[in-house]
């Protein structure tokens, strides 16, 4: 239903640390009518120009906070709302080149009510914005 807008096609950018490129951040948007707590996404499999970017290398940032995909099933007090785009940090030293970049999404989510989860596939073409500072060791778990 909403999952042609899986994808988010703004907030795509490279993440430094003190001068130095660590990695790029690719923003979700839930395919689901209804926000979610954290704990009930199953799946989140993102690839990058044919790079499947393995589940260790992203960390999830929820309303300032980050978590590993590891700890994603714990995470019952952060919601990623329909209106909110979820902000993923993939660690990649010296991040993306700048110019287009194929990016693939699929998301699957467990639905209380639903015998069978929710499911978001989506790509774009997205272009590199200015890149961005990491504040506070955001990115360091």
């Amino acid at each position: 239903m909403f999952e042609k807008y899986l994808v988010n096609p703004q907030g795509f950018r490279n993440v430094t640390k003190e001068g130095k490129t660590i990695g790029y951040e690719v923003q979700l948007r839930i395919p689901y009518y209804r926000g979610l707590y954290m704990s009930c996404v199953e799946v989140v499999d993102l690839t990058v120009d044919g790079v499947e970017v393995p589940n260790e290398d992203k960390l999830f940032k929820v309303k300032g906070d980050v978590f590993k995909w590891s700890e994603l099933p714990t995470v019952i007090h952060h919601r990623w709302a329909m209106t909110e785009p979820l902000t993923v940090f993939l660690k990649k030293d010296g991040g993306l080149s700048e110019g287009e970049h194929t990016v693939h999404g699929f998301v699957s989510l467990r639905i209380s009510y639903l015998p069978f989860n929710n499911e978001g596939d989506d790509t774009k073409v997205l272009v590199l914005e200015e890149e961005r500072e990491e504040e506070n060791n955001e990115y360091s778990n």
